[in-house]
């Protein structure tokens, strides 16, 4: 059986999902669109079942289309009870994104809660403070995945974890990053200070250089919002300041990219 009018139930709650944070927050729900990000999710839930599929909606065109390209075959492996062909016109009316693979997939939210039991004394965090542009915490994520860190920390009110743009732009990586979301960042800092973790302060001057700061031992930098940075009655919360050096006439970094720069600092000695 083919889906292929949107006031089906599945198609209905698939759309809500992607457009409303209401709807995610309530089912505990968010969507993954796209082949890469799809094939990443599938095989964490066939490996070791470190992310819960609720469902899988798929164009067979979009599937045939990557065929002998990307291991898609992954998707015939799903109980059939979670697989929903779709069409073409059903795919294009649901997504947010201006060209639809016609590929998603439906999962549980992945988020943990932040407590002195999920944190490492000799670990390495990254705390995003406010951040509000969704491609720029999808993006962070990904680094964070690549190198390596211990997990990372949604504060200040941080754009929705499972905004669509944000989960396009991990491309996969969600299930392999421990993500932690907890608002009150005078909290986030207790705890980390609690574990003896140093909290770094990324900031545009003032701080010491970080070619010249050691990240030894438990450490978690914070990044601040893209125009505002962190604000000024979370610094003195921070233990330290560090300060990316700027050639020419360049003032700052956008937040992503500074992330890079300092995930790259702070773990390029981790075992």
């Amino acid at each position: 059986m083919i889906i292929s009018g949107r006031d089906n139930p599945k198609i209905k709650h698939l759309a809500k999902l992607i457009s409303s944070k209401k709807t995610r927050n309530e089912s505990n729900e968010f969507v993954i669109e796209g082949v890469r990000g799809c094939i990443d999710a599938v095989a964490a839930f066939l490996d070791d079942k470190s992310i819960e599929l609720t469902g899988f909606y798929y164009v067979r065109e979009a599937i045939e289309a990557y065929r002998g390209v990307l291991d898609v075959e992954l998707f015939s492996r799903l109980p059939e009870t979670l697989r929903f062909e779709i069409t073409r016109s059903v795919a294009g009316r649901i997504s947010d994104a201006e060209t639809s693979q016609g590929i998603y997939a439906v999962a549980k939210c992945l988020h943990k809660q932040l407590s002195p039991e999920s944190l490492d004394p000799e670990g390495k965090y990254l705390i995003l403070d406010g951040l509000q542009d969704p491609g720029n915490v999808g993006t962070i994520i990904r680094t964070a995945d690549a190198v390596g860190v211990d997990g990372v920390v949604l504060s200040g009110h941080c754009v929705d974890l499972y905004n669509p743009k944000a989960v396009r732009s991990t491309v996969g990586s969600l299930p392999r990053v421990n993500v932690f979301i907890e608002d009150d960042f005078c909290k986030v800092s207790g705890l980390f200070s609690e574990k003896n973790i140093r909290t770094v302060a990324a900031v545009v001057d003032g701080g010491t250089e970080i070619r010249d700061f050691d990240f030894s031992g438990g450490c978690a930098v914070v990044i601040g919002n893209e125009g505002r940075g962190i604000p000024q009655e979370h610094l003195p919360l921070c233990t330290d300041r560090v300060t990316i050096a700027m050639n020419g006439r360049i003032e700052s970094m956008n937040a992503a990219s500074a992330c890079t720069v300092f995930l790259w600092e702070m773990t390029r000695g981790k075992n």
